[in-house]
């Protein structure tokens, strides 16, 4: 049980790392800053989840996702296209890291094609 909970708090502070510096990156590129300076913690809880199985890591990964989409703060309005590519680039970052961080084969398997079904 130790261990799932490393994992849980590894894997809240690596999102919320990853939203901070993906934002700073990207303020540092160009002038068009984020609106807010304020990064969200997000918990993404998992013990309650068998890896073992394909609907353990959808759910993982349904729960990553989300995380990633309020580490990196509201979407910003459809109009305001600068911001929205900024805001889908922390989503995408931060979502890399926090799958890689997990390390489980399928859940980097489910990436891998969402990643390409978006794109396509």
């Amino acid at each position: 049980m130790h261990a799932i909970t490393q994992k849980t708090r590894t894997l809240v502070t690596m999102v919320a790392f990853a939203a901070t510096a993906g934002f700073a990156a990207i303020a540092q590129a160009g002038d068009a800053a984020p609106a807010t300076g304020r990064y969200e913690d997000v918990v993404v809880s998992y013990s309650d989840l068998d890896l073992n199985s394909t609907a353990g890591n959808k759910v993982l990964y349904a729960r990553l996702e989300l995380a990633a989409e309020k580490a990196c703060g509201n979407a910003p309005a459809t109009r305001d296209l600068e911001r929205k590519a900024q805001y889908r680039s922390c989503v995408q970052s931060t979502l890399n890291r926090a799958v890689d961080k997990v390390g489980s084969h399928e859940v980097q398997a489910l990436h891998q094609t969402n990643a390409a079904h978006r794109a396509g």
